[in-house]
């Protein structure tokens, strides 16, 4: 299977990528309004609801911006390491416990048939983190 990126946003005002492979339909981070991520995800033939997960590299607003509303609106669940959480905590508002994940650097994860690395970053953030996706 192959994978297919697609870069939403990336800049200060805000960063979303889709990561997707088969049936598995992944946005990392969601920097900008859930309105502005929804219409982006359109452009790619991806309604919100298809997505399987939000990964968030770090707490920063450009990166999390639309994660709570995405979260609740769709019922996503959303992956970040302990720090992050601290750090976007009352920046996203309220996430079901059942869709909180937490994640640690260095240990991989399945997500359909995708294997997702977080390997820690150096950034003035809490435990930032990138993805590598096999």
């Amino acid at each position: 299977m192959e994978l297919r990126f697609a870069p939403l946003f990336s800049g200060s005002s805000g960063n979303a990528i889709y990561v997707g492979c088969g049936d598995t339909h992944i946005l990392v981070d969601a920097g900008l309004s859930g309105s502005r991520i929804t219409h982006e995800l359109d452009k790619i033939g991806l309604h919100p609801g298809m997505l399987s997960a939000i990964l968030v590299t770090h707490e920063h607003t450009d990166h999390t911006q639309g994660v709570g509303i995405l979260s609740r609106k769709y019922h996503l669940p959303v992956y970040a390491t302990p720090g992050t959480w601290e750090g976007m905590a009352t920046k996203i508002g309220s996430v079901d416990a059942h869709l909180r994940c937490v994640i640690e650097p260095e240990q991989d994860f399945y997500m359909g048939g995708m294997n997702i690395m977080p390997f820690a970053t150096p950034h003035d953030a809490n435990q930032s983190v990138g993805f590598r996706f096999d």
